[in-house]
């Protein structure tokens, strides 16, 4: 199994403001497909009272994320048993916990959830709101770079695909120092029509053909920022 699907475990109910359900129901097919959902834990750990101690009943190596509702009147995880399940889960993922009591950032937030148990158990934490409103571009990040970047689910102003049509942009305009035809025709353009839906059509081609180099930049310029 390769490391793509994230899960994410949220009692809200759908009908509560940024529930998950709501939020799931905003993403494509494709998106969807990267997400398991669980409202509950009883497929995924089992609590040993006495042993105060945690039982994986499901394997979270192959998930790079897991997402957790960390609610302080229903919690899902008793609070003793928290340190000891993160302990567990962050050997091979990253956790994320979201509740509408975080406080609001632009920047990811981690922090050590007990240095008394663990000095490296780190965990991100989140306002439900912002997980709510960032997480398709988060899930992007991985459709369109290949990877998972926390920094997408903490920021609004920025999104996967505009980087990714910078970053193809200016190996285009190293190309466009050899020539134009040497431009059009590199697998960058053609990757950079096909992240906004376009083809590399011979219509295509010979518009961009006839351009000067101003022209050139100044209408793939337009198209990242248009779209």
């Amino acid at each position: 199994m390769t490391l793509n699907k994230i899960i994410i475990l949220d009692d809200k109910a759908p009908s509560e403001d940024f529930s998950t359900s709501q939020l799931l129901s905003n993403l494509t097919v494709e998106e969807r497909l990267l997400v398991e959902y669980y409202e509950s834990t009883e497929t995924l750990w089992l609590e040993i009272n006495k042993e105060d101690d945690i039982v994986l009943m499901k394997d979270f190596s192959n998930y790079p994320f897991i997402f957790i509702h960390d609610s302080f009147e229903n919690p899902l995880i008793k609070d003793g048993l928290k340190a000891v399940l993160f302990e567990k889960l962050t050997k091979t993922s990253k956790v994320v916990l979201f509740s509408g009591s975080r406080t609001e950032s632009e920047l990811p937030v981690e922090r050590i959830y007990d240095d008394k148990i663990s000095k490296d158990t780190f965990c991100y934490e989140i306002l439900r709101r912002q997980y709510f409103n960032n997480f398709k571009n988060f899930i992007d990040s991985y459709i369109i770079i290949g990877q998972y970047h926390i920094k997408y689910l903490y920021n609004p102003y920025i999104n996967p695909k505009k980087d990714k049509a910078y970053t193809l942009f200016e190996i285009i305009k190293t190309d466009l120092e050899e020539s134009i035809q040497n431009a059009i025709e590199s697998n960058s353009f053609k990757e950079l029509l096909s992240l906004y839906g376009y083809m590399k059509s011979s219509e295509i081609l010979s518009r961009f053909s006839k351009m000067n180099d101003d022209e050139f930049i100044e209408n793939l310029e337009d198209l990242i920022e248009t779209n």
